[in-house]
């Protein structure tokens, strides 16, 4: 090994998934500040993450969702959700009709999810498989932010970040991405993107 150098043999990343059609991807000129005010405990923000842009302040701001991993009925407050999602204690879960607020988040399994306990009496209930949003209010029927972009890369979670905004890109797996999109975002983020399964 040559002198001065430091070789990494196990990358935090793995190798990645094609998320998208890359030569469709239109990258917003400038770097945005991240606004890490939602990201207690996130170490990075991945491709393809949603974004919220504030184009006159230069700011980004993560945009919480979370994936279902086990069927929730109403009256549960237990639920399972997609391990690495960015929900945080105190946040507000909900679907457009119903929601919840988190009390507790459990990380310690080793399974492919982490277990959320909602508050007392929630209403939410959702399908495996769907995306619940960071709604405004406990009643869950609107999202507190929707996205108008999306991450491009790797970025580290930290006080001076920036990040660079994709601002069109095309045949997106959502199956792939590692930062689910909900369906209030795929509205908002419009024509200049495109879903696929």
């Amino acid at each position: 090994m040559p002198a001065g150098f430091k070789y990494d043999l196990n990358p935090i990343e793995k190798t990645m998934p094609e998320l998208c059609r890359f030569e469709t991807v239109y990258r917003l000129s400038g770097g945005f500040n991240l606004d890490t005010s939602n990201l207690n405990g996130v170490v990075r923000i991945p491709p393809m993450a949603p974004l919220v842009i504030d184009f006159k302040a230069r700011t980004a701001k993560v945009v919480v969702n979370v994936e279902v991993a086990e069927k929730i009925t109403a009256g549960t407050t237990t639920l399972k959700i997609k391990k690495g999602s960015f929900a945080y204690v105190g946040m507000h879960l909900g679907n457009g009709s119903n929601g919840g607020t988190i009390e507790a988040i459990d990380k310690t399994s080793n399974a492919d999810y982490d277990t959320v306990t909602l508050a007392a009496s929630p209403t939410l209930a959702a399908e495996v498989g769907s995306v619940l949003f960071e709604a405004s209010a406990v009643a869950g029927k609107t999202p507190k932010v929707t996205a108008n972009a999306l991450n491009y890369a790797w970025t580290e979670a930290k006080e001076g970040a920036s990040v660079t905004a994709v601002g069109q890109a095309y045949e997106i797996r959502t199956s792939k991405l590692l930062v689910p999109v909900s369906e209030n975002d795929k509205t908002s983020l419009g024509d200049r993107f495109m879903f696929t399964y």
